[in-house]
């Protein structure tokens, strides 16, 4: 058994010399590969703008208001120029359906999309009611509620994007 114990603590020696002897002598070990995290600028063909928004997209909402859980589905349709986004939901507060898919009107705004492909949802006032984030070449959206009280965030998909990448 003593034999043992020194064989293992004679190898855990070597195998220490032999990594760290590059660290030593100011070297890298070779065993991690390096990596640096760096800010990439969109490149002018791929920023975004509001033309990265258009046609319609399917979306779910979830978090918490202050009348409880929410959860919502619905269509979103965005015109390409930012002049009308407009959506159809359904949506539950604390279990009670307060808004409906297929007997509401639908809500219409404008909306803005930066180069770096943040977006603001407007009300018709001008104000923000919702920011997000537009990835994919716009095939998808992560969006966050800005209203009073509300933790409520959801993600929108391009319904047609499997069709348009096919053509």
């Amino acid at each position: 058994m003593k034999r043992y114990v020194s064989w293992m603590i004679l190898g855990g020696m070597i195998a220490t010399l032999l990594l760290g002897l590059p660290i030593f002598r100011g070297e890298r070990s070779g065993i991690v590969t390096s990596v640096h995290a760096q800010e990439q600028e969109n490149p002018p063909d791929k920023a975004c703008s509001v033309a990265s928004l258009k046609g319609a997209y399917g979306f779910f909402r979830t978090g918490t208001t202050s009348a409880g859980p929410l959860a919502a589905v619905g269509i979103a349709t965005f015109d390409g120029t930012g002049a009308v986004g407009t959506a159809r939901q359904t949506i539950r507060k604390n279990g009670v359906t307060v808004n409906d898919l297929f007997t509401d009107p639908a809500i219409a705004g404008p909306y803005e999309v930066d180069p770096d492909c943040a977006a603001r949802f407007l009300n018709p006032d001008g104000s923000v009611f919702a920011h997000a984030v537009v990835v994919d070449a716009g095939n998808e959206l992560f969006i966050l509620s800005l209203s009073d009280a509300n933790s409520v965030y959801g993600v929108m998909k391009k319904i047609d994007s499997g069709r348009d990448r096919e053509k």
